[in-house]
């Protein structure tokens, strides 16, 4: 008998259920469709911009 190994996969964007038709998969994560996996990129980028900004604030006061 053959088990099949299926992966249970989440969303990394709103951590919903992927089933195996529906997987959008980009850059090495598995999102549920386009939209999450562009609000992902958003949000990565001003997390991004945040911590950039406060480091060059705290180089500036020392």
């Amino acid at each position: 008998m053959a088990q099949e190994s299926s992966k249970k996969v989440n969303c990394v964007a709103c951590n919903k259920a992927l089933k195996i038709v529906k997987r959008y998969y980009r850059d090495g994560k598995y999102f549920c469709n386009k939209n999450c996996y562009k609000a992902f990129l958003k949000k990565q980028t001003e997390e991004k911009q945040e911590k950039e900004k406060q480091e060059k604030e705290k180089q500036e006061k020392k």
